[in-house]
Formats: C-alpha cells, structure tokens, sequence
C-alpha cells in the first residue's frame, strides 16, 4: 500500500530487507508499523446484573461512599480526580500516600463504584457521572497484607469524621472483636453510616468480620448466571448477594483487570446503596438498608437464606421499593387512627402481623397487632383496625402530645407481599393527603 501524501510505501520485509533498505540513502527510514485498537466503553455484567443504569445518577453528588483499601490510582482516566468529589485520609494510619495504589485491590473496588461512563473507554461503575463523592483511606501496603482490628476502627471513624454516608470495607477476619463490634454499633445507629462489608471467600459457614457484625451488611458473592461463588461464605449473618466473580473494573497504571472475590461483591451493594440513597437524601442508612434487603431478587431457597441473603441487590427494585414508603404521619394523643391493609401474598402464608408502634423513641414497643393465621394465597382486602394513640410526652420533641408512627407488615411463612398501606388520623390533626404515597413498612 502506498501513501502518496506521506511519501511512504507499506510492505512486509524479512529482517534482511530491513537492514538493506536502512543502508539504501534513498530512504529515509524503515520503521514497525504499529497495532491501533478500536477505542469503546464497556458495561462489566455486574453492573448489568444489579441494574444500576435503570437509575439515575444525577443527584449522586450529595451522597459520599468511603473506601478502606489500598488506595486509589489518582489520575486514572475512568476515575474521579477532581479534589472536590475524591479526598483522601493524610494523617497517620498509614505511612502511605492514599492517592497511589500498587497493590490494585482498592482501585477496583471504585471502579465498580464510581468509574466513569460516557467518556468513551475503559468500563463504568454503579455511578457513572463522576459526581459521586469518594473519601479513600488507604490501611494497607502494596503487599496487602494484613492490618490491625484497631486500624479499621480507626479508618472507620475518619471515613464518619469525612462525612461518609457509606463505607465499604472490602476486608476482614475470622476472629471476633467486640470492641470492633461496638464501634459498628455506634456509627450504625449513632452517626447514620451504612456499613458494607465483604463476607469472606473461605467458601465455609465461619463467620467473618466486620461482616458478620449485625450493624454491618455482609455481601456474597454470585457469578454471572447468579449462581453463589464457591468461595463466598455462607452464615446467618448474609445480608445480601452481589457479583464477585470475574469482576471486571479500573486497576492501577490507567488499566483494566478481571478480580474475584466477596472483596469485589461488595462495592456493587455500597455503589447501589449510594446511589438509590441519593434520590432519597431523606432516608435514613437503615432504611435505605432495609430496602436493600426487602427489595433484592430471591435467589437459592424461597426468603432469605444463609448462601445469598436476601437475594442479589437490584438498584431498580430498591428505588421503587423506596417509593412506596411515604415518612411517618403525626397524630394528636387520643385519636382514633385506622390502618388500612390491601394486599396479596405470591405464596401461602402461615401468618400476618400489623404492627403499629413509635420506631424511633420506642422500636421494640408493640402498640397493637393484629394477625391473620392460615392464610392461602389472597389476603383478605379492606382489613381496617381501629387503633389508638396512647399519650406520652417523650415521643414528641417539644412534648406536644402528639405521636409519630409507622405501620408494619410482618410475614412469615411466606414469599415478599405486595400491599398498599396507610394510615389515617380519624379524630383530630392533620390527616394524609389523598395523594399521598402508599404508607408501608415491611419488617
């Protein structure tokens, strides 16, 4: 092939022919052509799998997910540099810098939370318009070996001292630590983190922590047909599944590389928490938890079980499932309230419990319940139960006496059901309004 404008022919020489047409004056030099590749981005199957991009990212930038790892490859393409979406812890924990990463472990765990997507190359994460905050404190070297129970704890309060809403913890052990356990209590329930943690590829039925803490979600890990990964734990304390098998995402020196392990399953659930939490700033981490869990795809055994949980996480059900909660309603003590129940099971049910009750002051206190007992696949429509508000001033900040309560289903026995809920304050106060969304929690 000739090329006239560069002056230049194209042949294939033998090694021979190059050295003769490097001695011939008339040439002005004899060089290797070189490979070029077609440039394109590319969805890894995780992704697919959790339908991340069935929901927008547009408001992720008011929510900040914190990774403790091994770092993060600063100035990596697909990766967020910009100092005002990613910070990095720069105090002692670790003698290294949190922006360089040459172990690998940590740079794709953000990929498969925030890479970037649109700009042509590489791959995209969970959130892709590079708006999603990330804080990076890096604990471990570029050997990834193994770090103190105490530097986690630590690493885990300068993620909630960064203003945090999720931390994923792509780490663990197998030894029990109740001064670890106490601090995931306390950033749970106390400073409203979500807590995301991998539960472990011993492939065994041991525990695992920080995952196996009851304030922390513990990710297993499935391939792509959604099948449980041979080496993903398996215990009571399961939350929920995500991909964790030939993960494909963002590695160090501007590259890509496949990974696998409960370590890579994990950041799927804290991407999807960070993003459908980012539509709902309101929520609380528990709730959003919540509809995490009540909204994942059933996989293995009917209802949770101990190889995936609550099933695989699925952003597009969590976000709807979000949308049929409305906030708690306020009555005046002494009102009549009525909690109406429409609904079906998808499967027989052995029980059904309405519960109505003050969660937040009070969560273990039932006011009333009322159950149905061998039901078969259609619930009964219209149960209306008539309910009343029992004064007591602590329920109320500015002690009016007022109450706020949230209705629950409970079912056992039986696969998820779908209902409509609300709740209506019959004498007195402020009632809903008729456009208001379905009022329902399940528990």
């Amino acid at each position: 092939m000739f090329l006239p404008k560069e002056n230049a022919e194209v042949v294939y020489l033998s090694e021979y022919e190059v050295m003769a047409w490097n001695e011939n004056e008339e040439v002005e030099s004899v060089e290797l052509d070189r490979k070029r590749y077609l440039m394109a981005e590319s969805t890894p199957y995780g992704i697919e799998s959790v339908k991340a991009l069935s929901v927008s990212d547009s408001d992720v930038s008011n929510r900040k997910v914190c990774i403790i790892d091994t770092g993060y490859d600063l100035g990596h393409p697909d990766l967020a540099s910009d100092p005002s979406v990613v910070t990095g812890y720069e105090g002692s924990l670790t003698a290294i810098d949190w922006s360089s990463d040459g172990h690998g472990h940590g740079t794709h765990v953000a990929g498969t939370i925030a890479a970037i997507g649109g700009n042509g190359q590489g791959v995209v994460g969970v959130n892709r318009n590079g708006q999603l905050k990330l804080h990076i404190v890096r604990v471990f070297g570029d050997n990834g070996d193994w770090v103190w129970g105490s530097t986690v704890v630590a690493a885990m309060d300068e993620c909630v001292a960064a203003g945090a809403n999720v931390i994923n913890m792509s780490l663990g052990g197998p030894v029990y630590s109740s001064f670890e356990a106490a601090s995931a209590e306390s950033i749970t329930n106390n400073e409203g983190v979500l807590l995301v943690a991998a539960a472990g590829n011993g492939g065994n039925g041991s525990y695992f922590y920080p995952a196996s803490y009851p304030d922390v979600m513990s990710v297993a890990a499935v391939d792509s047909s959604n099948n449980r990964a041979s080496f993903s734990q398996h215990n009571d304390q399961v939350d929920i599944a995500a991909p964790g098998v030939g993960t494909y995402s963002t590695v160090p020196s501007s590259s890509y590389g496949t990974m696998s392990g409960t370590s890579f399953a994990c950041p799927h659930v804290a991407g999807v928490a960070a993003l459908v939490w980012s539509i709902n700033p309101s929520k609380t981490n528990l709730e959003i938890r919540n509809a995490l869990e009540q909204s994942a795809q059933d996989l293995g055994a009917t209802g949770r079980d101990d190889f995936y949980g609550h099933g695989l996480v699925r952003a597009d059900d969590a976000a709807d499932y979000l949308d049929t909660i409305t906030p708690p309603h306020s009555c005046p003590s002494g009102s009549d309230i009525t909690f109406l129940y429409e609904g079906h099971a998808g499967r027989s049910c052995e029980t059904m419990s309405f519960y109505l009750n003050s969660p937040s002051q009070f969560p273990d206190v039932e006011y009333y319940s009322y159950s149905l007992a061998g039901l078969g696949n259609d619930i009964p429509g219209n149960e209306n139960i008539g309910l009343t508000a029992y004064e007591n001033p602590l329920i109320n900040q500015d002690n009016a006496p007022n109450y706020i309560f949230v209705a629950k289903v409970k079912v056992e026995g039986c696969s998820r059901v779908f209902s409509r809920c609300t709740l209506d304050c019959v004498s007195g106060g402020p009632s809903p309004s008729p456009n208001d969304p379905p009022f329902c929690e399940y528990v």
